[in-house]
């Protein structure tokens, strides 16, 4: 019984390694044969794949037809950055706002013309408007300024030392101007915020109020308007040309009061006395040049809606520093958006749902 399956299971391996001895001991056959052809492009066939398929992914619901069908976001517009402030070339820019001048005349600019006097300062303020184009500003400005100023003593240059050729001037004047500034400037910074300007100022201004004018007398006892040399002096009273009883004489040899005393005197100027204008045949002008050179500035624009400006320089009227704000009158320039995001239907909507 061994035996027998012995010899089945040896019958069973022969048949099953006969094939594999037939092909190796097969004779090569010819190229081109249509065996090769077929045996080629059956070994350059992809293998198949037997492996099992995934699945199927079970369905996803269907939505609510009252919940909105979500839209893909749109990128976000891009708007300009307002704290760049380059100027393009060629094109123009508006500013208007206010402004502000402090102008001090020192008393040794004074003495060039008379003797004593006072370091005055005064206060200007106004409109102004910046056009500006390629680092050069044209601003057109008009203010008011204020000369009030308290009693000063004058003493006539090159004239005696003698209380008739003082006198004591007091102002209530004011002008209105009408004035330009040409301004250059050069950068400071890479980010355009800072420039450093230079260039001139001119302008035209007419005057009003009062200037008094007033003959003194000498009085070292009650004086209040001191005098370089060591003497006071006190107003003349009015009206009329009569010194205050009980004075004294004080080394005076004539009578400071009367006009008899003075050259050319037309007028009685005791008492409160108004130099007349230019109109009233007087001293005191109706218009007044402005002129200031030169004048620097530093000029501050941190956005591009404002600027300021921190100036000095020198006029007719003395050394004056000024402050500016302005406020830029230039359109934001609309950022090119994407075309709205578009429902499933094909009708635009908003970014994000319908």
């Amino acid at each position: 019984m061994k035996s027998h399956r012995f010899a089945a299971t040896l019958a069973l391996v022969i048949l099953a390694a006969a094939p594999l001895a037939l092909a190796q001991t097969a004779k090569p056959r010819k190229k081109g044969s249509k065996t090769d052809a077929s045996a080629s492009a059956s070994s350059s066939a992809s293998p198949v794949d037997t492996a099992p398929a995934a699945p199927p992914e079970p369905p996803t619901p269907a939505a609510s037809a009252s919940a909105p069908a979500a839209l893909p976001d749109a990128p976000p517009e891009t708007a300009p950055q307002a704290t760049d402030t380059y100027e393009k070339p060629g094109q123009r820019y508006y500013f208007v706002g206010a402004r502000y001048r402090g102008n001090l005349i020192p008393q040794f600019l004074m003495n060039m013309f008379v003797n004593d006097g006072a370091t005055l300062f005064s206060n200007s303020a106004g409109i102004e408007m910046d056009i500006r184009s390629d680092g050069h500003s044209t601003i057109p400005w008009i203010s008011y300024a204020n000369y009030d100023t308290g009693d000063i003593l004058f003493y006539q240059k090159g004239k005696p030392d003698d209380p008739t050729n003082y006198s004591d001037v007091k102002s209530r004047l004011g002008a209105i101007y009408l004035g330009l500034d040409e301004m250059w400037s050069t950068p400071l910074d890479e980010s355009h915020h800072w420039d450093f300007e230079y260039g001139f100022g001119v302008g035209i201004g007419v005057l009003f109020g009062n200037l008094y004018n007033d003959w003194v007398y000498q009085d070292d006892k009650n004086g209040a308007l001191p005098g370089a040399n060591g003497h006071s002096y006190s107003q003349c009273p009015g009206p009329g040309s009569t010194l205050p009883a009980g004075l004294g004489n004080q080394g005076m040899t004539t009578n400071p009061c009367d006009p008899a005393n003075h050259n050319n005197a037309t007028d009685t100027k005791t008492g409160g006395y108004q130099e007349k204008n230019w109109f009233g045949g007087g001293s005191v002008p109706v218009v007044f040049p402005h002129i200031s050179f030169p004048q620097f500035s530093v000029r501050y624009k941190p956005v591009k809606q404002f600027e300021a400006r921190l100036g000095l320089g020198f006029s007719l009227t003395g050394f004056w520093f000024g402050l500016s704000g302005d406020y830029g009158l230039e359109k934001t320039e609309p950022s090119e958006a994407p075309p709205p995001a578009k429902s499933a239907s094909g009708v635009p909507g908003w970014r994000g749902t319908l």
